[in-house]
């Protein structure tokens, strides 16, 4: 198999060590240290000089930096993968299988575990209407526990589909590469959240699958990189949910989604006494679309 890693790396130092050793040096694997405040290039260099680093000047978001890399290799298949996941035993030659066996995939994921074993989802569903979105706000335990429960009782066979509407979650996320260069890699646009779930639905405009691989597991810690301010992390998945829908959508229903996103959390603020969510309603309150989605300096 002709098969790439690369990992996209940002104040990561402990995780990224697990996951680098956990790889190993069967695949070349290639790091993007996103201008981090930590000392991963470093570590790299140390413990790990069979890994080509990728060294960059700023932070410009997951997706540019998941590109940046993808750029310096030449493997028929890319896995990018989160440094605060990794795969499980042969995972990811068993992912690298069943993907080269499907003529039709783009983009093959595998099962996801938290370290102590236990299921985490590994597909999910894009709030991407003003209803589902201000719903998700307003309620988030209660719809992700309900719609992990929804396809859990459906049955092995279905809950290893990935369904219209769903996504993988790109914590690990293997893609072929002429179907992603094709795409033009992924939009760079979406900061933090969103650009795995932007890939998928134009991979799958154009005729792809997006499949998930029930024989291979990998465990991912989450928020390796973001749990240092998860204040901020929040309103960048927000903003990313929004960017997803004015770009599917249109701009007029990107706007009635933040017109709920703000009643649905000040209503949560007030009933939660959840403080996180009243800021960030007044966040959403304070700026239209165009000053929310505007990515210049």
């Amino acid at each position: 198999m002709s098969v790439a890693v690369v990992v996209v790396t940002y104040n990561a130092s402990e995780l990224l060590r697990r996951c680098l050793v956990e790889v190993g040096t069967r695949f070349p694997v290639v790091v993007v240290n996103s201008a981090s405040p930590a000392d991963e290039a470093g570590l790299v260099r140390r413990e790990f000089p069979h890994v080509e680093l990728v060294e960059r000047r700023d932070n410009a978001g997951f997706g540019s930096g998941a590109n940046a890399g993808i750029a310096v290799t030449s493997t028929d298949w890319v896995l990018v993968l989160n440094p605060d996941a990794w795969p499980v035993g042969d995972a990811l030659t068993r992912l690298a299988d069943f993907a080269e066996s499907r003529p039709r995939v783009a983009a093959a994921g595998p099962l996801l575990s938290r370290p102590d074993g236990s299921r985490q989802r590994s597909v999910l569903r894009a709030p991407l209407s003003p209803m589902a979105l201000a719903l998700w706000a307003a309620l988030p335990e209660p719809v992700s526990g309900v719609y992990s429960l929804v396809r859990r009782l459906a049955g092995p066979r279905v809950e290893a589909n990935v369904r219209p509407g769903e996504f993988l979650q790109g914590s690990a996320l293997l893609l072929r590469r002429k179907a992603f260069d094709a795409m033009g890699g992924f939009d760079e646009s979406f900061f933090m959240f969103g650009e795995d779930t932007d890939l998928c639905d134009r991979l799958r405009r154009a005729g792809w699958s997006v499949e998930l691989c029930p024989n291979a597991r990998f465990v991912h810690v989450g928020s390796g990189s973001t749990g240092s301010d998860p204040e901020r992390m929040y309103r960048e998945l927000l903003r990313s949910w929004l960017r997803l829908i004015a770009k599917r959508d249109g701009m007029p229903r990107a706007e009635r989604s933040r017109r709920a996103l703000v009643r649905a959390l000040a209503l949560r603020g007030r009933f939660f006494r959840d403080g996180r969510a009243r800021r960030t309603a007044g966040w959403l309150a304070g700026a239209d679309m165009p000053q929310l989605l505007d990515t210049s300096p």
